[in-house]
């Protein structure tokens, strides 16, 4: 209660809202103070940056009732350095564009309605004097309101105590674009607020200290990022008699008679972007491709200088125009490195970028697809794509495609792009996208083959939009196929599982495992197994599930769901908890459910950890009963900020393969038949088919043994994020962080028939570089940091087979070979147009050695002894 009296006397003596204390006719003479100090996070070393002092002239030249016009004049303005420097960069650096023309503003009860600049006057000075002018937006009342401030749109808190008022701003910025997925994005936290001083009975501003803070981070590595620490200190030192009032009917009339002939604008208390043109060390987006053309070339592919060249052509990219890179897509000279062009052009997004690509590539032809596929193959990975670039993809697949390759690659791509889309909740509401799952759902029911069928649920899983779901289910439960059932399943798979977390999921999971209506094939089984142990099951589904365990025909189901239940124990997945409880009655859990000696395995570990993130990796093999590895999962998750993104999947499915071995198959009606599906980076790209028939087997064992091919080769931009802050003092900060990985995934199949042994290797290589930058660019100034990391990488993974004696030998490697961790920063200031500049620099480097990961239980080790014991 005395508290609530005290804020109520408070407000009596202060006003409602608004500083009455200020009159016309005086001049009030202010001391102020800007600063901004820029580096990386979490150090104690030197900063850079800028300070600027000056004194500002307030005087209130026009009063009407709550009205007033506030005139504001900079004088004596004086730049500096935040810290200590050998030779001053900004010593004798010209202020006078600060000091030529005043501003005025419109104030009503402490609220700025609008602010009004000299034509003449220049943007980056304009802001500087909002910045001023922005310390004059207070209310003498306590409570939460929606202001227009110089940041733009404001949640502002005003907190009294006393003769002081304390105000928190939360501002939505809206300059920029980020990824929104969590852990390849970038968290940005800021923080502002003004601590006013006021004066007693007819209440001024004597003094007004502001604080304001960014921080951006990347999230999987928070060491890599930037802070801005800005700061504002205004003083009252004197107020006089004698300013000059001007008279009018309002306050237009009002500036008329104040601007002593000059023309002024009327605009709002917002700062402005600032509009340079390049006027040092400038190349056109030409020069920059062909500075770089030596780094893009195919041979440099997974090696640092090519996603290094990626990013520094990216930017140029960005802001060119259709004619520009068509001009560079179509030359000549640029001929050997088109794809890599065509990874850039289409990762940056822009509209001018797409057109561009759309009208280049040619769709319409059954043949030379490289560069369609290309281009749909990277656009999948698109960290914040518009809703035109969504339109324009819809219009091309309705449109005619010459070949089925691309046709699937560009429905895949589209549902990537789609699930993207509605990361951002409100865009998911858009027609656009009930456009695209309209077309999805029309042409999977109106497919007449199950290649149609398979693409589309494919295409569904990559969208995952949740009123889908009913739909997969029933693919997956009704299809008469068993490739069509499993396409289902795997789509239903991508779904976050507490998407996934109801009865009617759950009760069809459960009827495909146990077959309640009718036979399927046994991977399917498993898979819907597997998925049903993971979305919220209910004690007796665990339960029921193990019981089957000792009923099973083939030994192999019950070996892997034994030790897929297992491996959600290990891993501490949601569900363990339930399953740990249903362990407990030996009814369901005893010998004869839990005891199974199969080949088929789970395993999932951790691959890398953290402090912000960790990396884990899964193998899940399922075996045939003749010892034939039926389908094989690799995962690898990459964790962070309480959420997961699937890095890679390798999935490899063969069938048929029983009758050459002389064993009886468990589908009598499937022909001999292998591939392989990926996922890169949460998205499923086109599959690949190894072979179709026993004569494309033998043909591909004689031809391709020994020679190493290429499955997926490409520059993806992962990390995107751009973001201007515009700060209470009007100043412009703009910060950018992009991370660019260059891949190649490929492998080689060596097989000996003299030997009876072959020896598989996927060999997934990578380099990995991030940039970013926090920079202030204006014609006074120019001030920032700009931050590396950088990484090149191999993880191979080895199959041994010896199938000299049934059942077949076979061993597992997983290995990383040594490599390099570096990580640069570097802080400078300097003046537009001089040659002094003050730079830091600061290098860190790690070696990380190699290393070899355990898999899959003891078994595996065995093998590997058997088949290499004697070497």
């Amino acid at each position: 209660m005395r508290a609530r009296v005290l804020l109520l006397l408070c407000s009596f003596v202060l006003g409602e809202a608004g500083l009455p204390g200020y009159q016309s006719g005086h001049t009030y003479h202010y001391n102020y103070q800007t600063r901004l100090r820029l580096n990386e996070p979490d150090t104690d070393k030197p900063d850079v940056g800028f300070q600027l002092a000056a004194g500002v002239d307030i005087s209130v030249v026009w009063k009407s009732g709550e009205d007033q016009l506030v005139k504001v004049q900079l004088k004596d303005a004086l730049l500096s350095h935040v810290g200590e420097r050998k030779a001053a960069v900004f010593l004798k650096v010209s202020t006078g564009e600060l000091q030529a023309h005043p501003v005025m503003f419109h104030w009503r009860a402490g609220q700025v309605e609008a602010v009004y600049v000299a034509e003449k006057d220049t943007t980056a000075a304009v802001n500087l004097k909002k910045g001023v002018v922005s310390l004059f937006q207070v209310q003498a009342a306590a409570g939460e309101r929606q202001e227009m401030d110089v940041s733009g749109e404001c949640m502002a808190l005003y907190d009294i105590s006393k003769s002081k008022v304390m105000k928190t701003r939360d501002c939505q910025q809206t300059s920029g674009f980020t990824n929104m997925n969590k852990v390849l994005g970038v968290d940005v936290k800021s923080a502002s607020s003004v601590v006013y001083e006021l004066s007693g009975d007819q209440p001024i501003i004597q003094s007004a200290v502001g604080e304001e803070s960014h921080v951006t981070r990347v999230n999987v590595r928070e060491e890599l990022g930037t802070i801005m620490l800005s700061g504002q200190e205004l003083q009252l030192q004197k107020q006089e008699t004698g300013g000059a009032a001007v008279q009018g009917a309002s306050v237009e009339e009002a500036v008329t008679a104040a601007s002593g002939g000059e023309k002024f604008l009327k605009v709002s208390l917002g700062t402005e972007e600032i509009i340079q043109e390049c006027t040092e060390d400038c190349v056109s987006p030409a020069e920059v491709v062909a500075r770089y053309r030596d780094d893009l070339s195919t041979e440099a592919l997974a090696h640092l200088r090519s996603s290094d060249a990626f990013l520094e052509v990216l930017r140029r990219l960005r802001h060119a125009g259709k004619e520009t890179i068509l001009n560079i897509l179509n030359d000549e000279e640029n001929g050997d490195i088109l794809p890599q062009l065509i990874d850039i052009a289409t990762a940056s997004q822009a509209d001018s970028a797409m057109e561009a690509l759309l009208e280049f590539l040619e769709f319409g032809e059954e043949e030379n697809t490289e560069l369609p596929d290309r281009f749909l193959f990277i656009l999948g990975f698109a960290t914040h794509p518009s809703g035109k670039t969504l339109s324009m993809l819809l219009e091309k697949l309705s449109g005619e495609i010459g070949s089925e390759k691309i046709y699937e690659a560009m429905a895949l791509t589209l549902g990537a792009l789609v699930h993207t889309y509605c990361l951002v909740p409100q865009q998911c509401g858009e027609p656009i996208v009930e456009e695209v799952k309209t077309a999805f759902l029309n042409g999977l029911e109106s497919a007449e083959y199950e290649d149609i069928q398979l693409m589309f649920l494919r295409a569904l899983g990559n969208a995952r939009l949740l009123d889908t779901i009913p739909v997969l289910l029933t693919h997956a439960e009704g299809a008469q196929s068993n490739a069509v059932s499993m396409a289902a399943l795997k789509a239903l798979g991508r779904f976050d599982s507490t998407l996934l977390d109801s009865n009617a999921v759950r009760k069809s999971l459960s009827r495909i495992f146990h077959q309640n209506s009718k036979n399927y094939e046994n991977t399917v089984r498993t898979a819907a197994a597997s998925l049903l142990l993971t979305v919220n099951p209910s004690p007796w589904d665990i339960r029921n599930i193990l019981l089957s365990l000792s009923t099973q025909e083939s030994r192999e189901v019950s070996t892997f769901i034994r030790a897929r239940i297992q491996d959600l124990l290990d891993t501490n997945h949601p569900s363990s908890v339930l399953i740990q409880e249903v362990l407990k009655d030996v009814t369901a859990a005893n010998y004869y459910t839990l005891a199974q000696n199969g080949l088929s395995a789970a395993y999932s570990n951790i691959m890398a950890d953290t402090l912000n993130a960790v990396a884990t990796y899964g193998l899940f093999i399922e075996f045939a009963k003749s010892a034939l590895m039926r389908r094989s999962n690799m995962d690898v998750f990459l964790h962070a900020q309480d959420s997961a993104v699937q890095i890679l999947q390798v999935a490899l499915e063969a069938e048929g393969l029983e009758a050459m071995m002389g064993e009886e198959a468990e589908d009598e009606e499937a022909s001999a038949s292998g591939g392989m599906g990926l996922i890169l980076m949460d998205v499923q790209v086109r599959p690949f088919k190894l072979f179709a028939g026993q004569a494309e087997l033998m043909a591909a064992a004689w031809s391709y043994s020994g020679v190493r091919m290429s499955a997926v080769t490409g520059i993806v931009l992962m990390q995107d994020h751009f973001q201007i802050h515009h700060l209470q003092s009007g100043v412009l900060v703009e910060s950018t962080i992009q991370g660019g990985v260059s891949v190649e995934l490929g492998g080689s199949v060596d097989i000996s028939l003299w030997n009876r042994a072959s020896v598989t290797l996927v060999s997934n290589n990578g380099a990995l570089v991030i940039k970013g930058s926090a920079k202030v660019d204006s014609p006074l100034v120019n001030v920032g940091v700009d931050l590396s990391a950088e990484a090149e990488a191999t993880i191979d993974f080895t199959t041994s087979v010896d199938f000299a004696d049934m059942p077949f030998t076979m061993c597992l490697q997983m290995e990383q070979k040594p490599f390099q961790y570096k990580r640069n920063i570097s802080l400078y200031e300097k003046v537009p147009g001089k040659d002094a500049k003050f730079r830091l620099k600061r290098e860190r480097t790690r070696n990380v050695p190699e290393k070899s990961f355990p898999l899959y239980t003891g078994q595996n080790n065995a093998q590997c002894r058997a088949m290499f014991s004697e070497e």
